[in-house]
Parts: C-alpha cells; sequence; structure tokens
C-alpha cells in the first residue's frame, strides 16, 4: 500500500461514567489534527487499577455513548471486552490491518501510565497522542513518563504518516470545565 493512502484509526478508551461534551469535544480535536478516517470509542467494563463503583451499568455506558456521538460519523463505540489497552490496540491492528493507529488519553492518566500493563508496548505498537486536561499541568510534568519519555515528545507534527516508534504527540487544548466525576457527584446526589 502507498503510504500517504495509509489510513489513520484513532483508540479512545476509557470508562465514559457517563459519556459527556468534553468526551465529544476532545474526540473532534482528535479526528481534525490527526486527520483520522475512524475513531474508537471503546468503553471498557472496568479499570484495573481502580477499585471504584460505576454509577451507570457497562451497557448503560455503550448506550449512553452512542447516543451522544451519533452525530459525528467517524466515532465508532464499540463494546471490545479488553481488560487492558495494549490488548485493545492489538485487537485494533487485526482489525484494520493498513491503518496506522493513534491511541488517545488525557494528561491526567499521564500520571499513572507507567503502571498500565505492558505501557512500553503500547508506545511501541501505535503513536500515543496526549491531550492535556485543564488543571493536571504539573502533575502532567511530574510524571514518570513525562520525565523519562518526554524526548520522544512531538508537539508540532505536520507529516502523521511517517512517525518513529515511541514518538508521542502532545496536544494543547483549553479544555472544556467538565468532568466524569464531577457529573457523577451530582447524580449520587440526586440519587
Amino acid at each position: 500500500m502507498n503510504k500517504t493512502n495509509i489510513n489513520r484509526v484513532g483508540i479512545f478508551s476509557g470508562s465514559f461514567d457517563p459519556p459527556h461534551n468534553g468526551h465529544v469535544h476532545i474526540s473532534k480535536i482528535f479526528l481534525k489534527k490527526l486527520k483520522l478516517k475512524k475513531l474508537v470509542w471503546s468503553v471498557s467494563k472496568k479499570n484495573p487499577l481502580l477499585k471504584k463503583k460505576y454509577f451507570y451499568t457497562h451497557k448503560e455506558r455503550i448506550v449512553l455513548s452512542r447516543k451522544i456521538s451519533n452525530n459525528i460519523k467517524k466515532i465508532v463505540v464499540s463494546n471490545y471486552d479488553k481488560k487492558y489497552s495494549y490488548q485493545l490496540i492489538n485487537l485494533i491492528k487485526k482489525k484494520h490491518k493498513n491503518s496506522q493507529v493513534f491511541f488517545l488519553i488525557g494528561s491526567d492518566n499521564v500520571k499513572y501510565f507507567h503502571k498500565w500493563r505492558r505501557f512500553l508496548q503500547i508506545i511501541n505498537i501505535c503513536t500515543l497522542v496526549v491531550i492535556n486536561r485543564p488543571g493536571y499541568n504539573k502533575e502532567f510534568k511530574r510524571s514518570f513518563f513525562f520525565k523519562n519519555y518526554s524526548k520522544f515528545m512531538k508537539r508540532t507534527f505536520q507529516n502523521p504518516k511517517i512517525i518513529p516508534q515511541k514518538t508521542w504527540i502532545y496536544i494543547s487544548d483549553r479544555g472544556k470545565k467538565i468532568s466524569s466525576s464531577n457529573i457523577k457527584n451530582r447524580l449520587y446526589k440526586n440519587k
């Protein structure tokens, strides 16, 4: 396949408990900046690093995710049941053999990224994309990942088709002042 015709597929994984306009906002940025053909929202059953109770069931979170993203044709909400992100990425790569795969996380997740199962495999099998979240800049810069891998960071990228291994992309955005945690706190109060 000609390198100029490579499809770009993005993965945005999380609990989406609940999905909200902040998720839609960063998805639009991700689609536009990386010229993605498709963005897979993977609604995870459970975060292996957190022992938290979910407000919505897995099925409800999938339904809500489809509802909030239905106006964006390039977003596909999946119900892939993979415990770890590297497994999900490998699955997407198999389904999209001739595509370049990008994996999106918020800067709030970078603090614990080095604790993710096989996190080095993640940055070797796809291109990691970190989008800043308001209020997490200090934690982001103090993180193990940033301290050890900032030399591979790109803030601007003219040609997303050719990205060397371990290179990761940082996207700056003012963000939306909305979070799933705040929404859940209000929902629990009204329960």
